[in-house]
């Protein structure tokens, strides 16, 4: 049973790190796009704002899947039946990445 558990854990976490990757790597190009590299018309102030705030939220990300993943590897180590899952800090990653990209309709262009 254990085995089972430990599989499904280190999937999860595995998928969070790669959406803080994908989210990073988006954010990065955002913020290669809204450099204007000498050119007029290219990029704009809100895709500057974006990149700003989702690459922070990925590093933050990748921290807290590491984290996760090393504080149920214990948890498991040590035979615990603790809760495994996490509801309150996936709720508040929606929450900031909603609020993140909503700030592109309040931006000057």
């Amino acid at each position: 049973m254990m085995f089972c558990l430990e599989g499904c854990l280190k999937q999860l976490d595995q998928r969070r790190l790669n959406m803080a990757v994908t989210l990073g790597t988006i954010a990065s190009a955002l913020l290669g796009y809204s450099n204007k590299f000498g050119t007029e018309g290219q990029g704009s102030m809100s895709t500057n704002v974006v990149g700003l705030i989702l690459l922070p939220i990925s590093v933050l990300m990748v921290m807290y899947a590491t984290w996760s993943f090393h504080r149920r590897t214990q948890m498991i180590r040590r035979r615990e039946d603790g809760p495994f899952d996490d509801v309150r800090l996936p709720i508040i990653l929606a929450i900031v990445l909603v609020l993140g990209k909503t700030t592109t309709a309040y931006c000057p262009h």
